[in-house]
């Protein structure tokens, strides 16, 4: 009321705009590039990567360091195809500075109309110099659950996100390879940023045969419980996990909990520590409000949130190892799927966590 009623030019006032001017004052102060406000179209815009299908680029992102980073683009995307890379920095988008954007903003930014275009200033990996690249806009279909059948009847089972979908291709996935008695799985949760909490849910059912998958504590200590279901497909089969420092969110949900229930080794190297829980408040305008109101922590009790997930078993993988087509993360994967099929053992149907 004081400003409508002392300000000079009150006839331009807009109380829709300076509300929003004040919402989004309030989020920056809190300085948690997961804490944003989104306006109706933003919102609108955000709620459909959920279902497995958008309009942009086609590459995951995330804030690391304070820095908007790729984590990697989608296999086929316009991202993919116009040079970018896993780890790339986005230093601006069509020519305005990313240092200042949160990242729902920075996404939404380079999102847009299929058949529109964007461009990037992106600093390569171990490069000094920055780039500037212009990506046409397409829809992109986020097919979540990728297969492909190793020697030795080894199943590798890539998860590229998690969505409404996940369950139901990762269930089909699962159905294939029993069908045709595969002796091991590597789940590769590398370059994961995560997505819906309840489809990792599901995935770790499928793996598990009772006990909780994952808890939540609020700022009041208020605890959230997501527990298995219903009777997996693969409780008996062999696993291997793969993880690496791009498996983020939901994907540590996973490893956290496969790790604690000793369901098969977590291989690779640490994993992001993204393990922060975001409530949405829709508001009367259109928008929306999203707020960082609790912590993810694995059934043992350890925080996913700036911590991560320890491998098991610690494999890196180095640029030369990129650039020659080697991955020895996978490798390790299979080899120790090998020993476990010769054994005769693998993962028990009854997994207890420590207390």
């Amino acid at each position: 009321e004081v400003i409508f009623e002392d300000f000079v030019d009150s006839q331009s006032l807009s109380a829709e705009e300076l509300a929003e001017g004040a919402i989004r004052g309030l989020v920056e102060a809190l300085d948690d590039p997961y804490t944003a406000y989104l306006d109706a179209e933003q919102y609108e815009m955000s709620r459909t990567q959920l279902t497995g299908k958008f309009s942009g680029i086609g590459a995951t992102i995330t804030i690391k360091d304070g820095e908007l980073t790729v984590i990697a683009p989608i296999a086929g995307s316009p991202a993919e195809q116009a040079g970018v890379r896993p780890g790339d920095k986005i230093l601006e988008v069509d020519g305005e500075p990313t240092s200042e954007m949160g990242l729902h903003e920075a996404t939404l930014k380079i999102r847009g109309e299929e058949g529109t275009k964007v461009r990037l200033l992106v600093l390569h990996p171990n490069e000094d110099t920055p780039v500037e690249i212009e990506i046409m806009r397409a829809e992109i279909e986020l097919s979540s659950v990728e297969l492909e059948m190793l020697p030795d009847n080894i199943a590798l089972i890539k998860l590229t996100n998690f969505s409404d979908r996940t369950d139901s291709e990762l269930t089909s996935a699962l159905k294939g390879i029993m069908s045709q008695g595969t002796t091991g799985i590597v789940l590769d949760l590398r370059y994961n940023p995560g997505g819906v909490v309840n489809a990792a849910v599901n995935v770790v059912n499928q793996f598990i045969e009772e006990g909780i998958v994952l808890y939540a504590l609020d700022n009041k200590g208020r605890r959230t419980e997501w527990s298995v279901r219903h009777r997996g497909l693969a409780l008996d089969i062999p696993l291997a996990v793969l993880v690496n420092g791009h498996s983020a969110s939901a994907s540590e949900v996973v490893a956290g909990a496969l790790q604690d229930y000793n369901r098969g080794p977590i291989i690779g190297v640490k994993t992001f520590g993204k393990g922060g829980v975001n409530r949405v408040h829709q508001l009367s305008n259109g928008g929306a409000l999203y707020i960082t109101y609790a912590r993810w922590f694995t059934p043992n009790g350890r925080q996913i949130d700036k911590e991560g997930i320890t491998p098991d078993i610690e494999v890196e993988m180095t640029p030369k190892d990129i650039e020659s087509g080697r991955d020895p993360q996978l490798e390790r994967a299979v080899e120790y799927l090998r020993g476990a099929e010769e054994q005769g053992r693998g993962g028990d149907s009854v997994l207890i966590p420590d207390p």
